[in-house]
């Protein structure tokens, strides 16, 4: 289906704003089948994102700006999704020694262990872009990552 019938705009002011809002679109459509896939473990792309960060990390601790530097989206409150987690025992905060204003967050053994149990779904996240070819997902990249640094 076309974009115009999936938005239901039936004219865009020109090709750059059909790109935006396709853009904008697909990254909707993108996120919601990835949440389909962890809703069996209860957890939301953005709490997912975290602990990849963390367990990229592991054994080392993150800071809550390191956290937000590496999530996909930037806008979201850090400190809410770690509280999230940390109710789960999937992470744990504490003060640095040195630092009283600086937090330390480590992914537990339990949050590892879910990840571990969680490997074997990548193969269905890479399912998102199955319909396109290794020289299609190439060029995507390559546009996307020329339209994220062309400030």
């Amino acid at each position: 289906m076309s974009l115009e019938n999936e938005v239901k705009q039936p004219k865009f002011r020109n090709n750059r704003h059909r790109a935006v809002v396709n853009v904008l679109f697909t990254y909707s459509n993108v996120a919601s089948r990835l949440q389909k896939i962890l809703n069996s473990y209860n957890l939301t792309l953005q709490q997912f994102n975290i602990l990849r960060i963390l367990r990229r990390q592991y054994p080392e601790p993150a800071c809550n700006c390191t956290l937000r530097d590496q999530m996909f989206d930037a806008r979201s409150d850090v400190t809410r999704i770690v509280d999230r987690l940390i109710k789960e025992n999937l992470v744990m905060r504490d003060h640095c020694t040195h630092d009283r204003r600086k937090v330390n967050i480590t992914i537990t053994s339990k949050g590892l262990n879910i990840l571990k149990d969680m490997d074997p779904l990548n193969e269905q996240m890479d399912g998102v872009m199955a319909s396109l070819t290794e020289q299609e997902l190439s060029e995507l990249n390559r546009l996307l990552d020329k339209i994220r640094n062309s400030h």
